[in-house]
């Protein structure tokens, strides 16, 4: 246990190191809730400084210290550069994240998913980089590291204290052998592992600590397969324990949106449930204190998506914040990430998709000026976790300047990214249909 403490202390103080040192290099410091690529989410450091934003494919440090950012495009961390997510904050949303590119070793590249904090994307690829996973801050706000699709591991190092959920398989087929995967937290796959010879056993045999929990459910999560597979073996599943069951709760989504002076609508989709008794809609002025706002039945045991809806038509003046609190038969509480909506806001006047009266109906609405629409004019899209462009139905509302009406019945369900394109700027959310 020494081992690993001080295994830990030394990697923590290189990370802080790092930040600190990046101030040659350039680092993006969030300083609001936002998305990833609005300059006014972040304050910018340093002297290799050239864009107020942070852009892809460069060795930028990011530090996310108690905000809420939104991956909105891919995002592709080089050589040097690092993420750091700290004081319960969140980097969450439907496009990629690659760490690493492929040059260097483990410790010149980095993520840290710090106490309470949360990183979920649609994949990872970790590629010569380091990721740690911090111990679990409170029951409140549990570390998590976890995708909607696959983790791609090469020649890279992961150490898990608290929480990994891979929702698709995790990938080994490059340099499966040379990862490690360690840490005193649990492990759930909802694929497979794909890689030859024994290459997930492997992961550990250099590990000071184990994982408490390692198991596959082995479902078809509708995820890419293994991008190097070069013989049969690297297509079958590697042998591992295989899952009690599914999680009490599988959320895939929670969003709090804005929907002009209706309210704010919050819409949460669970993958599968077991013994869920309620959801309880919590709501907060401070995001310290939060107060019960609405109980919803749960749908108990079943391993169906369900959508649920809840519209808060007293919001409180300024910046809310929302979370679930869900309780099972037996008392055991759960909370899901926290969600921030300011109405009136600039975002919220850029863009909010909210679900419409019909059902696969989802309404697009905009307080931009008509003038500012008619210029281009102005397009809305939507794009797959992938980022991949669907073909949609979406037809302006009759009478309703800055309201569109989509039609997403011919998709399947899933994560989606709507794509408000304007003269005054792109402006995306992501929805779960």
């Amino acid at each position: 246990m020494e081992k690993i403490i001080t295994y830990l202390s030394l990697t923590i103080m290189l990370l802080l190191g790092r930040a600190f040192s990046s101030q040659a290099q350039c680092t993006f410091t969030a300083v609001k809730d936002g998305d990833f690529y609005d300059p006014a989410t972040w304050t910018v450091s340093g002297s290799k400084c050239t864009s107020t934003a942070p852009v892809s494919n460069s060795d930028a440090t990011i530090v996310i210290n108690g905000f809420n950012v939104v991956l909105n495009g891919n995002y592709a961390v080089d050589k040097n550069g690092s993420i750091s997510l700290l004081g319960g904050g969140s980097l969450i949303g439907g496009a990629n994240l690659t760490l690493g590119d492929g040059s260097g070793g483990p410790t010149d590249t980095n993520l840290l998913v710090g106490a309470g904090s949360t990183l979920r994307v649609a994949q990872l690829t970790v590629d010569k980089a380091k990721v740690m996973v911090m111990a679990q801050g409170t029951a409140a706000t549990p570390t998590l590291l976890r995708t909607d699709c696959n983790l791609i591991l090469v020649n890279s190092d992961i150490i898990d204290n608290s929480r990994v959920i891979i929702n698709g398989s995790i990938d080994l087929t490059r340099g499966g052998a040379d990862n490690t995967l360690c840490g005193t937290g649990s492990l759930r796959i909802g694929g497979c592992v794909f890689g030859n010879n024994g290459a997930f056993k492997k992961l550990a045999a250099n590990c000071a600590s184990s994982l408490v929990t390692v198991c596959a459910l082995r479902l078809t999560a509708g995820c890419p397969g293994p991008i190097d597979a070069t013989n049969n073996s690297e297509l079958e599943c590697q042998s591992l324990a295989v899952c009690s069951g599914p999680l009490p709760v599988e959320l895939v989504m929670f969003t709090a949106t804005v929907t002009g002076r209706q309210g704010v609508a919050l819409r949460w989709v669970t993958a599968s449930e077991k013994n869920s008794k309620e959801f309880v809609v919590e709501r907060s002025a401070d995001g310290k204190t939060f107060n019960a706002l609405h109980t919803m039945a749960a749908a108990g045991s079943t391993q169906l998506r369900t959508t649920y809806d809840y519209t808060d038509e007293q919001p409180l003046f300024g910046t809310s914040y929302y979370r679930l609190r869900q309780v099972d038969f037996d008392g055991t509480t759960a909370y899901s990430p926290v969600q921030t909506v300011r109405p009136g806001s600039a975002n919220a006047e850029g863009l909010a998709v909210y679900p419409g009266s019909q059902a696969h109906q989802w309404v697009v609405r905009t307080s931009l000026p008509a003038e500012v629409l008619a210029t281009g004019p102005a397009t809305v899209r939507v794009f797959d976790a992938l980022g991949r462009s669907q073909q949609i139905t979406c037809t302006p509302e009759t009478g309703q300047t800055g309201r569109w009406l989509l039609d997403l019945r011919a998709l399947p369900t899933g994560i989606y990214i709507v794509r408000l394109v304007s003269a005054a700027g792109s402006f995306s959310q992501r929805i779960a249909h």
